[in-house]
This record gives C-alpha cells, sequence and structure tokens, in this order.
C-alpha cells in the first residue's frame, strides 16, 4: 500500500511538472521592430496594419505597385498568428472621380524566429501578394530584392519599346506603369510566373503583340510544359515559330481555355486595348 501511494505522488508530480512544463511555453516575443512593405499588387497599397493575437499592433504607410513603402517602427509583437489589414486604390479610377478607398485583410502565420541582437536589423518585410495573401519574413532587408519584380519589368519595357508602346497606348508614363504592373500581376495569378525573363516576355506578348496570346493552343502548351521552370517560358518564346507568332499577331487561331482571375483581383485596363496589331 505504501508503495502504490509513494507510486501516486510521484506520478502526480510528474504530471504537474510535465503541466507547468506546458504552461511555461512562451510565444515569441518581438520588440523594436521596423516594418517594410512590399507591395505585388496591382493596386496602390494605401496603409496597412499588423494585429497580433494579444492586440499588439505594428503598421505601414503607402506603396506603389511592385515597390517598398519605407519603415516604419518601433513596434513590439508576439507569438505566430497575425491578422494584416490593409486599405488600396486603383489609380486610375481616382482620376476618374471615384475616389473610393478598397479594404482587405489576410491571416498570417509566422515560424518562431531569432531576433538579431542589433535592433536596426529586426526589420519585419510585409509581402502583399495578387491573390490577396500576405507573407510575414523575419529577420527581413531593407533592400530585399522583389518576389514578383514589376518594376524591373516596367523598366525593360519602356527601355525597348517605348516608342511600340507609346503608339498602341496613348497615356502617361504612370498610366503605363500600371498597365504593365497589371499585366505582370496577371501572369502570377495565372501561371505564377516570377523569374524576370519569364515576366518580360509574357508583359511583351501580352501589351505589343496579342493581349489574349496566352490563349493559343502553342503558347498554353508551352506555360503548362514549362511550369514551375524560371527562365523556361521566356526561351520558349523566344525560339517561338514563325507560324505561332503569325497568329497571334494576326489574330487568327482557335483559343483554348485558360485560367480565370477572380473579379477584383486585377484592376479594369484603363482604356480598351486593341486585340492585335
Amino acid at each position: 500500500m505504501k508503495f502504490l501511494t509513494l507510486a501516486s505522488r510521484a506520478l502526480t508530480g510528474c504530471l504537474l511538472v510535465a503541466a507547468m512544463t506546458a504552461c511555461g511555453k512562451s510565444e515569441p516575443t518581438y520588440s523594436g521592430i521596423s516594418v517594410t512593405a512590399h507591395n505585388y499588387l496591382p493596386y496602390n497599397l494605401d496603409g496597412f496594419t499588423i494585429t497580433d493575437a494579444y492586440g499588439n499592433k505594428a503598421g505601414g504607410g503607402n506603396s506603389l505597385p511592385g515597390g517598398g513603402g519605407g519603415v516604419t517602427c518601433c513596434y513590439a509583437l508576439k507569438g505566430t498568428e497575425f491578422k494584416v489589414k490593409w486599405n488600396y486604390v486603383d489609380v486610375d479610377q481616382w482620376h476618374k472621380g471615384n475616389e473610393e478607398t478598397l479594404h482587405a485583410e489576410a491571416k498570417v502565420v509566422m515560424p518562431p524566429s531569432q531576433a538579431p541582437e542589433k535592433v536596426g536589423d529586426r526589420i519585419l518585410e510585409v509581402h502583399f501578394y495578387p491573390d490577396r495573401h500576405v507573407e510575414l519574413q523575419f529577420p527581413g532587408a531593407l533592400m530585399d530584392a522583389s518576389r514578383i519584380p514589376m518594376i524591373d519589368v516596367s523598366r525593360w519595357m519602356s527601355s525597348r519599346y517605348q516608342a511600340q508602346l507609346s503608339k498602341r497606348y496613348d497615356e502617361r508614363d504612370d498610366q503605363q506603369f500600371r498597365r504593365i504592373v497589371r499585366v505582370v500581376a496577371m501572369a502570377w495569378l495565372k501561371y505564377r510566373l516570377t523569374d524576370l525573363d519569364d515576366l518580360q516576355q509574357y508583359a511583351y506578348y501580352n501589351l505589343l503583340v496579342n493581349n489574349r496570346f496566352d490563349t493559343h493552343p502553342e503558347i498554353q502548351h508551352i506555360l503548362q510544359a514549362d511550369a514551375n521552370k524560371p527562365g523556361a517560358f521566356a526561351k520558349s518564346m523566344q525560339s517561338l515559330s514563325t507560324s505561332t507568332r503569325s497568329e497571334l499577331t494576326s489574330d487568327k487561331f482557335e483559343p483554348v481555355p485558360v485560367p480565370v482571375i477572380p473579379d477584383g483581383l486585377v484592376p479594369p485596363p484603363r482604356v480598351e486595348e486593341r486585340k492585335h496589331g
């Protein structure tokens, strides 16, 4: 009987220790952090907030499509689960008098991370994707490369094809920029293209050859065959057959189904593009 009593006490003690250990597991805490945004939305970001499960908040300001939003500090956040809310605007609609600010939110899980010793290195990156999911990276960096290089594609298009763009679309530089990043967002939403060369070819064919070029059977075959192979789509498009290119230019081909982008994820084009030419 005495043995059973001792065993019972020992078991109770073990359970108590286990419970205390479990209860003592603390959530990761991040103090003195700075926040910067990476905006891959085809809209202007107009401020955002990050809220943890304990009510602590951090936030940031405005950002153009494809750009970073500067740095704000200094915040404290706790845990692994967060809610991100943001405002965004369609600038082309604003110029037409429709000054509507749109709103969205997303839940984000960020694995526990070791905070850098230097406060200046405690940078939380907030990545806003075209499908409105958000990813957090900590620790991040002030000059991290863009995961969807919208600005680089726009620069490439304007440096190589400005004359053709100006002839086809009569618009200001800022309007042209928004047109290009809209197409880049479409390429990501439909095919998850992120490689710079791939996105350059997609933008060129969409904007200057045929805005439904991806409905061509041969192009769809290329997109599917080259999926998840960065740079492969660009190489395939650069070696496109003369007959396929001719069909794209003349818009004479039987289209095939392509992925559909849900309403609202990309703004409507500023003006209706011609289908070819």
